[in-house]
């Protein structure tokens, strides 16, 4: 029980500070990212009670790089213009579009004016200390999201295309 207690200390600061922010009356969209947070926490939970010894693998060798990326994420969503956010956010078009099986080229083929693809891409695929974190996973040619870090990608997924959706209406 010792890798759930970290997750249900963020999980109280997360809801600590969206009642907060509630109380205040104000920050409705900073309240509602932290009840997100906390939901996309306590699914996390959930995860480890139902396979712990997932989760132990995880907590061993991936942990520093999950808890990067979800820093990353918060980031990339805020700054749209970056190579890492457009490289993710094209995959995810890809995806919600109903390509089942997506390759790098896929990727690449959205992203046509990006002359520093490949080397960001790889940056996505890899556990270094200096990469932007691993977002993705390849087998063969097909590229897939890191199990670790879906949680977190699908955090990123609604808010970016809610913003489009809400900028569209």
């Amino acid at each position: 029980m010792n890798s759930i207690e970290p997750k249900l200390v963020k999980l109280k600061g997360h809801l600590e500070s969206a009642a907060f922010m509630v109380s205040k009356g104000a920050l409705e969209k900073e309240a509602h990212s932290e009840i997100v947070q906390s939901l996309v926490i306590l699914s996390e939970i959930e995860g480890m009670l139902a396979n712990p010894m997932e989760v132990e693998v995880y907590k061993k060798s991936d942990m520093r790089e999950i808890n990067k990326v979800n820093r990353r994420l918060k980031l990339w969503a805020k700054r749209q213009n970056q190579i890492n956010s457009k490289i993710l956010n094209a995959f995810l078009k890809l995806e919600r579009s109903g390509v089942t099986t997506i390759t790098e080229t896929d990727i690449r083929n959205e992203l046509p004016e990006e002359k520093s693809f490949e080397s960001n891409f790889v940056q996505m695929k890899i556990i270094a200390e200096k990469n932007h974190g691993k977002i993705f996973e390849q087998y063969g040619d097909n590229i897939a999201l890191w199990n670790p870090v879906i949680a977190g990608v699908r955090e990123y997924e609604n808010l970016v295309f809610e913003k489009a959706v809400r900028r569209n209406s």
